[in-house]
């Protein structure tokens, strides 16, 4: 067992334990996890180089969708370790190599690709444009068989729950009790979501999150809910909606469904802090903390610093202590010092550290200190994941206290007819608010369907939903929501800073996008040199948000800096437009679709 790894997985069941070479080298690790876990339990932090500046880079999240690295598996090449599950006998190669001009040259490379118009002269420009083409870390070319076709499943229901958290869980039992067929597509290995990590009680859970989670799923499959794991909902297209799953390796399987509604609860996103250095491996966010922990056993270090005196930052120093980790928390406001070992009024942080995160340096008010740390995990603040729901054509608000949400009535309805959402990803923050959203967006399709008894329910649930929001003190917020939802006027709110930054200056080793390299030095002079204060302009000049993750990552974070920057509302620097599809997907599978019509 390694100095990281406490106890065995309780995914499912542990699996069997196996041996992979990474790099030629033979390490242990279980069938049910994936590449990254069984490699950071084995004290292997770097996977892999960004694109343009081949800084050693680590996965910030275990989300499928977070694609900040990738590795070569049995030769192919750009696979996701947070996808790929470990077998025996699987052979692993990372990127670590740096070439010599890049390092030389790094203190000058415009990662943003805003070129300055000396370089664009006729002499000179394809030069410079052969050099950045040739150093651009891109996967080396090689020649491996896929399938001559991907296999194409049509998928129809009444409802598709996109999401397996409890707002999903929750909208699928209650449609599936007034007879709807439902189909559940979920990107995780099993339904349960982020609760399943939880070994305590949440707030108004009597139970711990695990026990509660696992008794939603049992439930779920009992009524009947059609299940895919292990796949991702793609986006909305002009004539169906697509789902893609990565396996069988090498070639997948895609799904073309139609449906007569849908309920979005793909959950929130962990927002990654900006201060320096933050790209070192070794730096991941919390929700990848506490699966680690919880559901595969792996610590995320022996000294932890936890950014974000929050709800869930809290919650995990809490995990970590039982298995006598040492944690300390950062937080940017006042007032908690002293208080289970917070250091507050935190302005600004160094990460030191060669290929992975050794320390930190942190300065606050009136004191300089060094904390001696192998991890640093980001708890700040997160944002609904819109990104299907953009995609849909729901509209896409700033509330502050919030972020970025669809706007929605109290009985989850989003602009878009036949679109319903819950959960995390309508902005509420406790799991037991995500159950009851996600049973009246539930009810809400059997409504639209003409379900009897179901708006009667509704209407019962909506109240005992508003006491809720009263208690956990988030009804003026909400509040907002609705009051959008039924004038469309949307709040004109200004920002001091976005919650993530632990900046003092535009610097440029800070990074905010870290598929293209994009810091706050590039996004800075955008806005202050080139006058853009639209997200989707910047977008455009910097490429930022256009890589693996497609912007899961960043563009939040972008559009909070920009609106605070340039002292404007998020609402009115907005979120880039969504597109079709909201992962990568193997240009095969798009090439050789073939439709299985049984």
């Amino acid at each position: 067992m390694s100095a990281l790894r406490v106890k065995e997985p309780t995914i499912g069941s542990s699996g069997a334990v196996v041996t992979i070479k990474v790099n030629g080298i033979s390490i242990k690790g279980f069938t049910s996890e994936s590449i990254s876990v069984a490699l950071y339990a084995n004290g292997i932090k770097s996977f892999d180089r960004s694109k343009k500046l081949y800084r050693p880079r680590g996965f910030f999240s275990l989300h499928p969708q977070a694609r900040t690295v990738t590795v070569n598996v049995n030769g192919m090449p750009a696979m996701n370790p947070s996808e790929i599950y470990l077998t025996e006998g699987l052979n692993v190669y990372t990127q670590q190599k740096r070439p010599l001009s890049v390092r030389f040259f790094e203190s000058m490379i415009d990662t943003s690709l805003l070129h300055k118009p000396i370089v664009k002269n006729r002499l000179l420009w394809p030069i410079a444009l052969k050099f950045i083409a040739n150093s651009i870390n891109n996967p080396e070319l090689v020649e491996y068989e896929t399938p001559r076709a991907v296999p194409t499943i049509v998928e129809k229901a009444d409802l598709v729950v996109i999401g397996g958290g409890v707002a999903g869980l929750s909208a699928a039992i209650e449609a599936r009790r007034h007879g709807l067929e439902v189909l559940q597509i979920d990107d995780g290995v099993e339904l349960g979501g982020e609760m399943l990590c939880d070994e305590l009680e949440p707030p108004g859970i009597s139970e711990p999150g695990c026990i509660f989670a696992r008794n939603l799923r049992k439930k779920a499959l009992e009524l009947g809910v059609k299940v895919l794991t292990r796949t991702t909902f793609v986006g909305f297209f002009e004539d169906a909606a697509l789902a893609f799953s990565p396996y069988p390796p090498g070639g997948g399987t895609s799904y073309l469904i139609s449906a007569k509604a849908y309920v979005v609860a793909t959950g929130a996103v962990d927002l990654p802090c900006i201060f320096a250095n933050n790209d070192l491996p070794g730096i991941i966010d919390v929700s990848s903390a506490l699966k680690m922990l919880n559901m595969h056993g792996v610590v995320a270090g022996k000294n932890v610093a936890i950014l974000g005196a929050t709800e869930r930052g809290l919650r995990l120093a809490e995990h970590l202590k039982k298995y006598a980790v040492n944690t300390i928390i950062l937080d940017k406001s006042k007032g908690g010092a002293g208080k289970d070992a917070i250091i507050d009024g935190v302005k600004e942080i160094v990460a030191i550290g060669k290929d992975r995160v050794e320390a930190l340096e942190v300065k606050r008010e009136g004191e300089e200190l060094r904390l001696n740390v192998d991890c640093v995990v980001c708890a700040t603040s997160t944002n609904p994941d819109i990104r299907i729901s953009a995609q849909a054509g729901a509209k896409i608000a700033y509330i502050k206290g919030l972020g970025f949400v669809p706007i929605h009535d109290p009985f989850m309805r989003t602009s878009k007819n036949g679109l319903f959402v819950a959960g995390g990803a309508s902005g509420s923050p406790y799991g037991i608010l995500h159950a009851i959203e996600g049973r009246i967006a539930g009810l809400s399709a059997a409504v639209i369907l003409n379900k009897k008894g179901a708006e009667a329910e509704r209407e019962v649930l909506a109240k005992e939903y508003g006491s809720l929001l009263q208690k956990f003190g988030i009804s003026n917020l909400k509040e907002k929501v609705f009051k959008s939802f039924e004038t469309g006027v949307i709040p004109d709110e200004k920002i001091a800073e976005p919650p993530t930054l632990f900046c003092s200056g535009p610097r440029r080793d800070a990074f905010i996008c870290f598929c293209e390299d994009i810091r706050l030095w590039d996004l800075h002079r955008v806005v202050s040199v080139y006058g853009f204060a639209c997200l989707e302009k910047v977008k455009r000049a910097t490429g930022i948000g256009t890589a693996r993750c497609q912007g899961r990552l960043c563009l939040v974070n972008s559009a909070l800096y920009i609106a605070h920057i340039a002292s404007l509302s998020p609402n009115v620097v907005g979120i880039a437009r969504q597109r079709p599809p909201a992962i990568s997907i193997p240009i095969n599978v798009l090439a050789n679709m073939e439709v299985n019509k049984t």
